[in-house]
């Protein structure tokens, strides 16, 4: 059962539940080979559309029944994406809250966060500020114009290190953070207030996690129409358009769902990280 309590105080709450994933390393690189296959490159973003297995598990009803706790009986997918930490590079994650890229309507947004493989902190696990998220956002990204079109357009004013292309927080909260360790499996669910960040990986294997982001169906990308996939309860809403659910590996049809989410602004046109 989640602790709704102790979500509500720290923002966060890690393990908040566990999966059985052995062998989703290997899933995962096959996944990738078959992306270079299909489109000729890694594909990060909107992952639950291409692969029949990672939707199972953006539908498993453990995640679901948790989610529910916290975003209310209808919840949409609103993006699911591969969080990868590169072995031996520097690679770093800046001190960001989510919401300020993502441009939400509500807070009523939480992100479920999947340990593909063991996570510490010796391979660059995710690092919170517990309780910084009361305060509601807090803060600017430094893109020109609308976020989604900043992504599009490939601005960036951070350093070639930094995985995010836009700074937010120019404070250091190092003193006041922990790291979110987990065994592969295991879940963490934090909310979109909540800062957080994380520095580089210097082991000799990737850090691999899946993250989902469901939010209520009553929140929306601000003024614009948005790609989302329905999960639970009655989720038709003016301001989405919804996603099919995959018939396979790479099909023609999950390519084609792929292409058509990424012109949304929850796909980020494929910019939102440096690779």
């Amino acid at each position: 059962m989640l602790n709704v309590d102790q979500y509500r105080e720290q923002g966060i709450v890690f393990p908040a539940g566990q999966l059985d994933l052995v062998g989703y390393i290997d899933r995962y690189r096959a996944y990738q080979a078959l992306s270079h296959q299909h489109r000729g490159k890694d594909t990060y973003l909107k992952v639950h559309l291409v692969s029949q297995w990672i939707s199972e598990i953006a539908h498993d009803p453990q995640i679901v029944d948790a989610v529910e706790q916290l975003v209310g009986p209808d919840i949409v997918l609103w993006s699911g994406d591969w969080n990868v930490k590169r072995a031996g590079t520097g690679d770093y994650v800046p001190w960001h809250q989510d919401a300020p890229y993502w441009n939400l309507s509500s807070d009523n947004v939480v992100t479920v966060w999947i340990a593909i493989g063991d996570v510490t902190a010796a391979n660059g696990a995710m690092q919170v500020v517990p309780g910084s998220h009361v305060d509601g956002q807090i803060g600017e990204i430094d893109a020109k114009g609308k976020v989604s079109t900043a992504y599009d357009e490939g601005q960036r004013t951070t350093d070639d290190d930094c995985m995010f292309p836009f700074a937010h927080l120019r404070e250091s909260y190092d003193d006041r953070a922990i790291h979110v360790e987990l065994k592969s499996g295991e879940y963490s669910m934090h909310s979109i207030n909540l800062i957080h960040g994380g520095g580089p990986n210097p082991s000799a294997e990737d850090r691999i996690g899946l993250g989902l982001r469901y939010m209520s169906a009553d929140t929306r990308y601000k003024g614009e129409i948005d790609s989302v996939t329905a999960i639970r309860g009655n989720c038709e809403r003016p301001w989405f358009v919804y996603e099919p659910v995959p018939d396979g590996e790479f099909s023609p049809a999950g390519l084609a769902a792929l292409n058509e989410a990424l012109k949304y602004p929850s796909g980020f046109g494929e910019a939102k990280r440096k690779r």
